[in-house]
C-alpha cells in the first residue's frame, strides 16, 4: 500500500507514519521540512516531498503525476485547506483521511460519554481552531456526500509525545522551564476533572487499522484513553517526571481561570475545565481489541526524557514565559526558600 503522510514528523503523526513503515507500506511524506530540529527524525525509510501543502499550486506540482492508496493530512485547519486537499487528491487516492479534533464536541454534560454523533459546536464557534476544524469536516462531508469523495474523519482526543500538557501555558517546554527554575505549576479550577491523555504510539495503534480500510470511507471516529486521571494527578506526574515532585501546584479560581486567554481562548480553557470521557467503541469496531497500553506517568517520561536528549527539542516561547510571569505575580506569594 501506497501512503502520503502530509506533516508525517509532528507530535502526532511520526508514530502513525513509523507504524505504516512497520506494516510494509511505502510511505512518503509531504511537508516544509522547517520544524524538524523540534520533532522526531524523519525515518530513512520515508520518500520525501519538500513543499507547503497549503500553497495550491506548489503542492500540485509536487503530487500531479503521482497516485495514493491513501494519504493521511494532520496539518488541514479549515475550510479552504480542505478544498485544496479535495482538488489535489480527487482520483489520486482511494481515502483520505483528515485528521481533526475532540474539541468540536460541545461540552454539555448529557453527551457524557462523547460519542462521534454527540452535538458539535456549530462554525461560527468563537474559537478559530474549533470553527476550522468544524468547517474543514464539513467540506469533506459535502464532497462524500455529493461526490463519494472517500474521506475517513478522525478526532484525536489529547495526544503527546514530544508536546508537554500543561495545565496552563499551552504544549510547548515554557511552562515545564518554569517548573525547573522553582516555580510552582498553575491549575485551572480545582484540577479534580478527569482526563484522558493518550500517547502517540497508542493512538497510531489503532489509527493504522483505518487505513486501506473501506469499512471507515464516509465515517467519523474519535481515537481517546479510556483510561481516565484526574488533572491533579496528571500535574504530580508532570512534575514527577521532570522530577520537582516537591512543587506546589496553585488552583486559580474556575471564573479567573476562564478570564486567562493568553494560552488558549476562553472555549479551550472552559474544554480544559470539563470532564474529558469519551466512547470508544466505534474505533474498537475496526481496531478489534485495540486499547491504550501506555500510562500517562510512564509517557510523560519519555517525553521529558526526549526533550532532554538536545536541546533543540525544548521549545521555548519568551511571550508565553512572560505572561506566565504575569500570573506568578498574581496567584503566587513566594516562600523564603526560593519556592
Amino acid at each position: 500500500m501506497k501512503v502520503l503522510m502530509i506533516g508525517g514528523n509532528g507530535n502526532i503523526s511520526w508514530y502513525c507514519t513509523q507504524k505504516a513503515i512497520e506494516a510494509g507500506y511505502e510511505v512518503w511524506e509531504l511537508n516544509r521540512g522547517l520544524t524538524r530540529r523540534t520533532r522526531r527524525a524523519v525515518q530513512p525509510e520515508v520518500s520525501q516531498l519538500i513543499g507547503d501543502i497549503h500553497c495550491f499550486d506548489e503542492a500540485y506540482r509536487l503530487v500531479k503525476d503521482m497516485s495514493f492508496d491513501v494519504v493521511c493530512d494532520f496539518i488541514c485547519f479549515n475550510k479552504e485547506q480542505a478544498e485544496n486537499d479535495i482538488r489535489l487528491f480527487e482520483g489520486r487516492t482511494k481515502q483520505l483521511i483528515f485528521i481533526s479534533s475532540e474539541a468540536v464536541y460541545m461540552r454539555k454534560s448529557s453527551s457524557i460519554p462523547f460519542a462521534e454523533n454527540a452535538e458539535q459546536y456549530n462554525e461560527s464557534v468563537p474559537d478559530s481552531y474549533i470553527a476550522g476544524k468544524i468547517q474543514a469536516e464539513h467540506v469533506f462531508q459535502m464532497a462524500y456526500e455529493t461526490r463519494n469523495f472517500p474521506v475517513t474523519i478522525v478526532r484525536p482526543g489529547y495526544t503527546y509525545d514530544v508536546i508537554v500538557p500543561a495545565p496552563i501555558g499551552h504544549n510547548c517546554f515554557t511552562a515545564p522551564s518554569k517548573y525547573l527554575s522553582g516555580y510552582p505549576l498553575l491549575m485551572p479550577g480545582d484540577g479534580t476533572n478527569l482526563w484522558s491523555p493518550l500517547h502517540s504510539q497508542d493512538f497510531a495503534s489503532a489509527f493504522i487499522r483505518l487505513m486501506g480500510n473501506p469499512e471507515a470511507i464516509g465515517e467519523a471516529f474519535h481515537i481517546t484513553n479510556d483510561t481516565l486521571i484526574t488533572w491533579n494527578e496528571l500535574a504530580e506526574q508532570l512534575l514527577a517526571a521532570l522530577g520537582v515532585q516537591d512543587r506546589q501546584i496553585i488552583h486559580i479560581p474556575y471564573d479567573e481561570a476562564l478570564r486567562i486567554n493568553t494560552f488558549h481562548s476562553n472555549i479551550i480553557r472552559q474544554q480544559h475545565m470539563w470532564h474529558y470521557v469519551f466512547d470508544n467503541s466505534k474505533i474498537k469496531t475496526i481496531a478489534q481489541g485495540w486499547k491504550a497500553k501506555i500510562s500517562f506517568a510512564e509517557g510523560i517520561k519519555e517525553t521529558i526524557d526526549w526533550l532532554f536528549l538536545d536541546e533543540s527539542h525544548r521549545r521555548f516561547n519568551p511571550k508565553y514565559d512572560a505572561d506566565l510571569d504575569k500570573l506568578y505575580e498574581k496567584y503566587w506569594t513566594r516562600r523564603g526558600d526560593g519556592r
